[in-house]
């Protein structure tokens, strides 16, 4: 229920955490599986749809959350983003970590980043 409500408010980056922490208790939860999918095609269909000031809101509301702001502030991050714009196979290489990853995809998911 706390991942439809994030969703509804387009949070998408905590629906989508909400979601997993939810699979975790109950690994079977129906409508916790229904509410990830659902978040990841709003996260990778639904910003292709939004216009450029509808991306720019979403971006400056994530950027008020503190997870956000942590994140975009961890040095290690700010070193993988750099290599995402300067060298893809480094960036590549720092995906298989499963912490990096995980900051990577909520990045994503608050429109932070956008993938193509």
């Amino acid at each position: 229920r706390k991942g439809d409500i994030e969703t509804m408010m387009k949070e998408y980056h905590k629906a989508m955490e909400s979601y997993k922490e939810g699979l975790e208790l109950d690994p079977d939860n129906v409508q916790a599986k229904d509410g990830l999918r659902k978040t990841m095609a709003q996260i990778n269909y639904g910003r292709h749809n939004m216009t450029d000031e509808e991306k720019k809101q979403q971006a400056e509301h994530s950027m008020a959350d503190p997870q956000i702001q942590a994140i975009l502030h961890d040095p290690v991050m700010q070193q993988v983003l750099k290599d995402f714009r300067e060298q893809p196979q480094a960036a590549q290489q720092a995906l298989k970590d499963p912490v990096v990853r995980a900051k990577i995809e909520k990045l994503i998911a608050a429109g932070i980043i956008e993938t193509r």
